[in-house]
């Protein structure tokens, strides 16, 4: 089986498409972020936390501290081990002028990170260091996600903007699909009605004195998805069965199973079959006009049954003019079976 891959303006209507409805996603993002409103703290509040925070250092500071009176000790020869007693060493007036300067230099290093802060984030902080008093949980603290504040006359501005380009997305997308879907366009030349969903296009109406039903693949399926199929549903003999196309069409289509007696002639396209009921005539499909014409659908499947006429085929043509062709095809078959 041959599919025929979309041609350039098929695939830039795609492109199209894609972009508007991508640049409607991002309108949307970009404005919910918007609504979102985050409260700085004020500079008296940050400058608060940040004291508090340094003060909680202190117990960091002595460490410190012990460790360099410990290698101090190790580099003369002292044994280290005689300034385990952290509490005596807070004692010592070096230690007041080493926390001294610690505190100075880690509020200096720490003042603009706080300032930084969500004012919803410094009250919550503060309490934390007035109440628990370890520099820990208030390190802790200061790394959680602020509040959003939103406004709701933002939001609602927004959201009649979102609303109002899903709309023009909309439309946007529907011209695009409409300007590189033959079948549509077969439709709009027949004066037949289209509707188009996500996965098909469907045409309906009447087309040279016969009630149709087109049915179609949209243009965006991938290969071997593709399928045209043609019901004439009037006028056609409800006593005639006639099955005429490929051995094992692809899947995924639902075709009628038709019970009737299976017909050998050497004219049979290689991979066909034909099966006809009694009085059934299939001369036309093997030969002259018609016959020349399903072979250039191929691989194309005549199916009549229950008074109507399906001509499919497993893959759209690629301009409305064959669209045209194909269903034009599809009612002279159904003229071969008239109604009594």
């Amino acid at each position: 089986m041959v599919h025929r891959p979309l041609d350039g303006s098929q695939r830039s209507g795609n492109v199209r498409a894609m972009r508007c409805l991508a640049a409607l996603a991002v309108v949307s993002l970009v404005g919910t972020s918007a609504c979102a409103e985050i409260k700085p703290a004020s500079t008296e509040e940050a400058t608060k936390l940040t004291e508090l925070r340094a003060d909680l250092e202190r117990e960091h500071a002595l460490v410190a501290y012990q460790k360099k009176r410990k290698d101090e000790a190790a580099a003369k020869g002292e044994d280290p081990d005689k300034y385990d007693d952290a509490a005596a060493l807070a004692r010592e007036p070096r230690f007041a002028d080493w926390w001294r300067q610690w505190r100075s230099m880690w509020f200096e290093q720490n003042k603009e990170t706080d300032r930084r802060l969500s004012a919803d984030i410094v009250h919550k902080c503060l309490a934390v260091a007035t109440t628990n008093k370890k520099a820990e949980d208030v390190n802790a603290c200061i790394k959680e996600t602020p509040e959003a504040v939103y406004d709701p006359m933002m939001i609602v501005g927004i959201a009649a903007l979102v609303l109002a380009l899903g709309g023009v997305g909309v439309a946007l997308y529907r011209s695009a699909r409409r300007r590189i879907d033959p079948v549509a366009q077969a439709g709009r030349k027949l004066g037949l009605a289209a509707l188009q969903s996500a996965t098909t296009t469907t045409l309906t109406g009447d087309h040279k004195g016969f009630a149709l039903k087109v049915e179609a693949s949209a243009p965006e399926v991938g290969q071997g998805d593709g399928f045209v199929r043609v019901l004439v549903l009037t006028k056609v003999d409800s006593r005639k069965v006639v099955r005429f196309g490929p051995l094992a069409p692809p899947t995924g289509l639902d075709l009628p199973d038709l019970d009737a007696p299976e017909v050998q002639d050497a004219r049979l396209p290689e991979g066909y079959k034909l099966r006809l009921s009694p009085g059934a005539d299939a001369e036309a499909l093997l030969s002259g006009d018609i016959g020349f014409q399903l072979r250039a659908f191929d691989p194309a499947d005549v199916r009549v049954h229950d008074g109507m006429a399906g001509l499919t085929c497993w893959q759209v043509p690629a301009s409305p003019d064959k669209v045209v062709e194909f269903i034009d095809l599809a009612v002279a078959i159904a003229k071969l079976y008239p109604a009594a």
